[in-house]
């Protein structure tokens, strides 16, 4: 899986994500992989992270993740090193707001997370 692949499946996947990227590209005039997926980040750790937000929204959150991880594992250097450097560096740290998504890491973004 190379770049282009990874961005269509992620909103393939994700349609709640278009609306972000159709922004993103609108303010930079062209698609920031690293940019864009770093607004990927906080959207997801904003469904983990609000008070009040229900199973509904933590389940897609999860979905996101493991899209994530399989990216991670069938993607060919360029997505890995874009999920490292753009993802996971990008999740909050202990004490900030959502960091308990951390706690729906697995394989390989646990592994990178517990890195930093």
């Amino acid at each position: 899986m190379d770049e282009e692949q990874f961005f269509q499946g992620i909103l393939q996947e994700f349609p709640q994500l278009e609306s972000l990227c159709a922004e993103h590209v609108e303010f930079y005039e062209e698609f920031l992989s690293h940019v864009f997926l770093a607004d990927v980040v906080r959207w997801t750790v904003s469904l983990f992270g609000e008070a009040g937000q229900g199973l509904a929204e933590e389940a897609i959150g999860l979905r996101l993740i493991n899209f994530i991880e399989g990216a991670y594992v069938h993607g060919d250097c360029a997505v890995r090193e874009l999920i490292r450097v753009s993802f996971v560096e990008n999740l909050p740290y202990s004490g900030q707001e959502g960091f308990r998504i951390h706690e729906h890491l697995t394989g390989n973004l646990r592994r990178i997370f517990s890195e930093r």
